[in-house]
């Protein structure tokens, strides 16, 4: 017997967190796909995206039927040699010392008065900064 959901379906489902028979409102759904209400109506009156009809006025989604949409219409953006672009990479904390040849300490201070680029939470103890946020306090200060 077929599988009713294909192995990446539910492979992208448990890696985002989504149960397959979750229900999704419209806004929710605007939410989980990034684009907005006004979007997502145009798709469903085209037939692009899968719902379900509760009344004539109101509309609900399965989570398979969002995750659906994202794998067959929303391509995979790679660059050239694998790896994220210059701008697009997160330093570490290390890197971002040796690229400023400020301290930990005084990155924290200058933080937490809002006048240096604040750090994204990459796991529960480590932490890093947008590369291209640090260029462009770099460019300022010149």
């Amino acid at each position: 017997m077929d599988q009713p959901f294909s192995k990446q379906l539910c492979e992208l489902a448990d890696n985002m967190g989504i149960a397959l028979y979750q229900r999704f409102t419209q806004v929710e759904a605007s939410l989980f796909l990034r684009c907005p209400l006004v979007e997502l109506e145009n798709l469903q009156k085209k037939r692009k995206i899968e719902f379900i009809q509760i009344t004539n006025n109101q509309t609900e989604f399965f989570g398979y039927q969002l995750i659906d949409y994202v794998l067959t219409n929303i391509k995979e953006k790679s660059s050239p040699t694998g790896q994220p672009s210059t701008s697009e990479r997160i330093l570490c904390s290390k890197e971002v010392q040796e690229l400023t040849g400020l301290s930990r300490t005084t990155i924290w201070r200058l933080e937490r008065a809002g006048k240096f680029p604040a750090r994204v939470p990459l796991q529960s103890t480590r932490v890093g900064w947008r590369n291209t946020e640090v260029q462009q306090w770099l460019m300022h200060l010149k």
